[in-house]
């Protein structure tokens, strides 16, 4: 099944974050955007861990340089999860070892998150007297809610697997030894089931988190006509009236 994986390959610096990541990410996400036989997009680290975050040597003073976008409003972070949001497939994070700072953000902005029952998961840039930067003020808080957002980024603390789960940061947690295969199973699943329709669930739910009810139900609305026009919708019709299951290609 069209599976995107996306891996941070920097398992020397525990897949910190350097520029160079970044924009690699950013190119992969706009080519796997645009290619219709992607049906779910994930994102996990090569070796010992997720992410633990920004590789703040490579951003100092002596670090790589970037391009500005053409405002100069948004560094590359933002523009890699303003993409993550934009994408209109299901994007899921495989999370093992540390997912930490930046590499937590980036978790955030995904639409589904996997944890192996080894995670560490947080954000103790507070401890360094560092803000967050791309996006936990934003993602944290509408996943488990303002008080306990506030309390996670105050104390720079890491969360157990357990406790994410506990909470909703997380959605499922599985056993070190059995992480991988149950989040092939996992993300098998969902890329089998009808993309555009979970691209159009994607833009309702983005736009909802800043519009008011009856805003929402119209978009709703205006994208469920454009939803009932796929291939897919026709084969779960279908399908629902033989009682069979559905056989979705995603368009």
């Amino acid at each position: 099944m069209g599976i995107g994986a996306i891996t941070l390959n920097r398992p020397d610096k525990l897949n910190a974050l350097n520029y160079p990541l970044i924009m690699e990410i950013v190119d992969i996400l706009e080519n796997i955007g645009r290619n219709k036989d992607v049906r779910a997009i994930t994102i996990e680290g090569n070796g010992s861990c997720f992410s633990s975050g920004d590789d703040l040597k490579s951003m100092g003073p002596e670090g790589v340089k970037f391009e500005p976008l053409e405002d100069g409003s948004q560094i590359p972070h933002q523009r890699m999860l303003s993409l993550i949001r934009k994408v209109p497939k299901p994007i899921i994070a495989l999370l093992h070892g540390f997912c930490l700072g930046a590499g937590f953000e980036l978790a955030l902005a995904c639409d589904i998150r996997l944890a192996s029952e080894n995670s560490k998961i947080g954000d103790h840039r507070s401890n360094r007297a560092h803000c967050v930067l791309c996006g936990a003020s934003y993602f944290l808080p509408r996943i488990v809610g303002f008080g306990r957002a506030t309390e996670i980024i105050f104390s720079g603390r890491h969360l157990d697997a357990n406790e994410a789960l506990e909470i909703g940061l997380v959605n499922y947690v599985y056993p070190a030894d059995e992480f991988k295969e149950k989040a092939a199973e996992y993300v098998q699943h969902i890329a089998k089931l009808p993309t555009k329709c979970l691209g159009y669930d994607k833009n309702m739910l983005n736009f909802s988190e800043h519009n008011e009810l009856f805003p929402s139900l119209q978009h709703e609305f205006k994208l469920y006509v454009k939803n009932i026009r796929t291939k897919d919708f026709g084969e779960g019709m279908k399908s629902f009236i033989k009682k069979r299951d559905p056989e979705y290609i995603g368009r």
